[in-house]
């Protein structure tokens, strides 16, 4: 017998079409036009900036995040019908308006202070990505605590920072299968087939992290650009952040309630 999902002109139906049609798109994305452009101007001086931030700033700042992030989210993200694809989403598009003003706004301060700015501004960017994907996690209604949640929020992190397309696609398959499992498992898997162990994830998503953070805010070592890109750098890589974290827990969503399309295999 046909659900809702399956019949044609049903709100469910329309809304479900609609989301996998957003969710191909995302797939052929990249960041956000104000990442890119950023990244481009500030080629020359990026290198300085990845010196400026080493990778053992970016790790200490995405294992302290990733845990003190579960106690700080904000706490108008809940309390709707998680069957309802588009309550979801637009609660998963309030916790991207919330992170995108709270980033902007310590990035616009720690701009004034250029170089010694970053080193405050690094962390406080990572630890406000990390509540933005635990919200959009909570706005689809996943809430769990284990390593394999962990691992989820990480690779999550990782495919907002990913920027070259072949890159990308490895993410974005890689948070795929790990979506698939968690769905089919209810909440839980093993890690057992997925070549993830919790280190290898930390240690993609501190590398692309300090990649993306370095090039991205490489124009505030330039006392005069500061404080004007601080804000904006600091917004548009939280709005990648939040389309990746909506693309994942979008696909949990899916997968949970067995949605996902079939692959498609070769005539």
């Amino acid at each position: 017998m046909n659900g809702p999902k399956d019949t044609p002109g049903h709100p469910l139906s329309v809304a479900v079409e609609r989301v996998l049609a957003e969710q191909r798109s995302f797939e052929q994305q990249r960041a956000t036009r104000m990442g890119r452009g950023v990244e481009a101007a500030t080629a020359p001086i990026g290198e300085v900036a990845r010196r400026l931030i080493p990778a053992s700033v970016v790790r200490t700042a995405l294992d302290g995040a990733d845990r003190a992030a579960g106690y700080t989210v904000p706490e108008d993200i809940s309390g709707h019908d998680v069957n309802d694809i588009a309550a979801c989403d637009a609660a998963a598009l309030r916790a991207q308006g919330w992170a995108m003003g709270m980033n902007a706004a310590t990035g616009a301060g720690a701009g004034l202070f250029g170089v010694v700015g970053l080193s405050v501004d690094i962390p406080g960017s990572i630890a406000i990505a990390a509540r933005n994907v635990r919200a959009t996690g909570l706005a689809y209604g996943f809430t769990g605590q284990s390593e394999e949640e962990r691992i989820f929020r990480l690779a999550i992190l990782e495919l907002a920072a990913t920027g070259g397309m072949e890159e990308r696609a490895a993410s974005v398959a890689r948070v795929n299968r790990l979506a698939q499992a968690l769905g089919q498992a209810g909440g839980e898997a093993t890690l057992e087939g997925i070549d993830w162990a919790l280190d290898k994830v930390v240690e993609r998503a501190t590398r692309a992290l300090g990649m993306n953070l370095a090039q991205r805010k490489a124009a505030q070592v330039v006392p005069i650009l500061s404080a004007a890109l601080g804000a904006a750098v600091n917004a548009s890589f939280q709005t990648d952040v939040a389309r990746a974290a909506r693309y994942a827990y979008r696909q949990r969503w899916l997968a949970t309630r067995q949605m996902l399309p079939a692959p498609e295999t070769a005539a």
